[in-house]
């Protein structure tokens, strides 16, 4: 039996651009947290997933995909347990995805090269390449073209925080209006604020072009924001709905959890 563990994410940046070719451009800056799905992956005559909560799941397509990319023989059992919460801005089916093409490129003898698992993490979906290594990357056009950073993340504390009511995607992005501001010099400033550790300067950089249309799109969402907002630094991860504060103090922490009681809360970890 064959693991991989799919990592969420959440995004330092989050730069959203004119659309070309159907897309959104974007310069998206992301790490991987300590949060994570399992897959577990054993042969079998055909290609199913157990535990599977959705009709259209990435994981069957990926694994269509690189079976039938590679004219393999065999099926796949494919066992998921999942931890990240679904339509939340934390990528965790593009994860999933990216979890699936790892484990069965394991189980079947390393045959698609690094480049190949990028292209088909590709046609997956635009997040999807990022996860082949999960490592913090500044993820570029519609963001499958995934620029590994040369700095190492320092590890800090965050708590996520997901209002109930999750946010399409596509919503977010159809409704988004370019504002046509120029933000790699905040890229830039992230980018050293992570070299340095200086926790200070990249809570100050941090942001995500989406934040205003998915608080317009969501009223519990903007309510819980508006209301953090007032007392702490506080970011939206993705398209949303889950937000995150980084090295939040016992005293705020306390305070969600009592509040917001109907919302996934987890404190978490940059992933080393």
């Amino acid at each position: 039996m064959i693991t991989e563990y799919a990592y969420a994410k959440i995004n330092l940046a989050l730069e959203v651009m004119d659309v070309k070719d159907g897309y959104h451009m974007v310069n998206n800056l992301m790490v991987p947290i300590d949060l994570y799905d399992e897959l577990t992956f054993e042969e079998s005559n055909k290609i199913e997933l157990i535990n599977n909560e959705f009709e259209d799941n990435i994981i069957l397509k990926a694994a269509k995909l690189f079976i039938e990319r590679y004219h393999i023989n065999k099926g796949v059992k494919i066992t998921l347990k999942k931890n990240i919460p679904s339509a939340a801005g934390l990528a965790g089916g593009s994860s999933d995805g990216a979890a699936a093409l790892r484990g069965l490129n394991k189980m079947f003898d390393n045959v698609a090269t690094h480049d190949e698992m990028l292209e088909m993490a590709a046609i997956l979906g635009s997040d999807v390449p990022f996860f082949i290594d999960s490592e913090i990357a500044l993820c570029t056009n519609r963001g499958e073209v995934v620029n590994k950073l040369d700095v190492k993340p320092f590890v800090f504390d965050i708590l996520l925080i997901k209002p109930e009511t999750g946010l399409s995607t596509k919503e977010v992005y159809k409704n988004y209006i370019y504002e046509k501001v120029d933000k790699s010099e905040k890229i830039k400033n992230i980018i050293n604020a992570i070299k340095y550790c200086d926790i200070f300067s990249l809570k100050k950089n941090i942001f995500n072009d989406l934040t205003k249309t998915a608080l317009n799109l969501s009223t519990e969402l903007n309510l819980i924001y508006q209301d953090l907002e007032n007392r702490t630094e506080i970011y939206l991860s993705g398209s949303g709905p889950t937000m995150f504060l980084i090295k939040p103090d016992d005293k705020i922490v306390d305070y969600i959890k009592n509040k917001y009681k109907n919302c996934f809360v987890k404190k978490c970890k940059i992933k080393k």
